[in-house]
């Protein structure tokens, strides 16, 4: 029997902006059209996660809630009104108003959209990519029009009682599945992935950027700048991309190292020209080699340098997929002597993209989330 599926994945306020998603659409806006589009673009993971249940058999629906413009387009065109266009970069931090998030889904804003949505759909499963959003009375709202909620983080835990009110929680990161279940919920641990769909293949000798770091770079990640300016002095062709502080650019002597912000298609396009991806994890992993960039690196066929965290040989075979490194010195030693030994190089970058190809895709993530929800929906009603 095929199954349904609503996926709810909030975008980043500066990408909506950027892509002019953020604002009151015009008469001519048409809701499915630009809802493709932005999935298309290859950022987040609700693309890649519906594109492949879809594979599986799945009725599979993505929803942006805090796209002022998709919401109010889906919201025209199923015959609501517009809803107020103020506040929709504060979604989360509205959510965590005492007393006032009992009541936002009341109020023609985000979480009404979003409501109406499922009450709409009525899907089977309904997956939340930000827990943050969702406040508990808005979560017990949607537990009303879907047999199993599912919500999957691996960022900071809201408080618990958010948590709590959901039937399974995934997550990349351990520690909060131990967490999860210490609050009496069922929790999984599942990896995050590489989508498919922009793989690249191609010598990594042969490609034009010698080293490239695609994150976050400000002063709330202080490991960052020591690590980049190391490699910088062995690999001075090293590019970084993302959003940056200037201050923190300057002081370390990397301002000429930067491209800016790249995001979906463009990041993936500077990955598949890169011979190495220097990684790090922001603090919340811990000892866990957890983040996406792995995968993304992997799989768009770059050697890929990381941290030596306990689990990553249960991930890649360290020395022979990947580089791993303990210190920002030794992270720059190995950038230079793998861009000094191109048939190293190679070898590391194909193996590594070999194993992402055939363990860690968003194929085989939703064939695991599939089997999951499969396994904890509660039994029809007749």
């Amino acid at each position: 029997m095929s199954r349904s599926l609503l996926l709810i994945d909030s975008y980043y306020s500066a990408l909506l902006h950027e892509l002019n998603l953020d604002t009151v659409p015009g008469a001519d806006f048409v809701y499915a059209t630009r809802l493709t589009e932005l999935l298309d673009f290859g950022f987040g993971t609700g693309g890649a996660y519906c594109r492949n249940f879809i594979d599986l058999g799945w009725d599979a629906k993505v929803v942006i809630p805090n796209s002022l413009s998709l919401q109010t387009g889906w919201a025209r065109e199923n015959g609501l009104r517009d809803p107020f266009m103020r506040g929709w970069a504060y979604g989360a931090h509205l959510s965590r108003l005492p007393i006032a998030r009992d009541h936002l889904h009341r109020v023609r804003h985000l979480h009404a959209v979003l409501l109406a949505q499922a009450r709409r759909i009525q899907p089977d499963v309904m997956l939340v990519q930000d827990l943050n959003l969702v406040p508990p009375r808005f979560a017990q709202a949607l537990k009303r029009h879907t047999r199993l909620l599912v919500g999957e983080i691996a960022s900071p835990l809201p408080p618990r009682a958010f948590v709590t009110q959901y039937d399974h929680i995934v997550s990349a990161l351990p520690s909060i599945v131990d967490t999860a279940r210490s609050w009496g919920v069922p929790a999984t641990s599942i990896p995050l992935a590489f989508d498919q769909r922009w793989v690249v293949r191609s010598a990594a000798s042969e490609r034009a950027i010698d080293a490239i770091f695609v994150g976050s770079f400000s002063r709330l990640q202080p490991s960052t700048a020591p690590l980049l300016r190391a490699v910088a002095d062995r690999v001075p062709g090293l590019r970084i991309y993302g959003s940056a502080t200037p201050e923190v650019l300057a002081d370390y002597g990397l301002t000429e190292h930067h491209g800016g912000p790249a995001w979906g298609r463009e990041m993936f396009e500077l990955l598949g020209r890169s011979k190495i991806v220097i990684n790090r994890h922001g603090s919340i992993a811990g000892n866990y080699a957890v983040n996406m960039r792995m995968y993304e690196a992997t799989g768009m066929g770059a050697a890929l340098i990381t941290e030596n965290k306990s689990n990553l040989a249960t991930l890649f075979e360290p020395g022979a997929e990947v580089l791993a490194y303990g210190s920002p010195q030794e992270a720059a030693e190995l950038a230079a002597n793998l861009l000094d030994d191109p048939g190293r190089l190679d070898r590391i970058a194909a193996a590594g993209q070999a194993r992402t190809l055939g363990s860690h895709t968003y194929a085989h993530r939703a064939r695991m989330l599939a089997d999951l929800m499969e396994a904890a929906l509660p039994p029809c009603v007749s």
